[in-house]
């Protein structure tokens, strides 16, 4: 029999600082992300206070989020749009008028494997 599992609040580090939150079905797959090329291109593209969130070499980490930052992922999905996408929800301001919550059409997620 097989269970079925709730997704799980999940948080991307840069370096130390939580940077988003996004859902994922476990931990493995939360780290899958980090790996993604499409999302370190979004976070090299992306600047707060005129700074990029990603330099390119700091460590992007998948953790389980915490109380504070799964409250601000699920005001951010009551309040947002219903997407089939994968939500994130940035824990920092974005330079450019940006939303909380910015969907994304990551393509195959996970990445099929060969």
């Amino acid at each position: 029999m097989t269970a079925n599992v709730l997704p799980t609040i999940f948080t991307v580090e840069i370096g130390d600082t939580p940077t988003l939150t996004f859902e994922a079905q476990n931990l493995r797959e939360a780290h899958e992300l980090c790996h993604e090329q499409w999302l370190k291109d979004d976070l090299a593209e992306a600047k707060s206070d005129g700074v990029p969130l990603w330099d390119g070499k700091a460590m992007l980490r998948a953790r389980i989020a915490l109380p504070d930052e799964s409250a601000v992922f699920a005001e951010a999905k009551n309040n947002g749009q219903p997407s089939d996408g994968l939500m994130l929800v940035y824990l920092i301001e974005l330079d450019g008028g940006a939303t909380d919550e910015e969907p994304v059409d990551p393509g195959a997620f996970p990445p099929a494997r060969t």
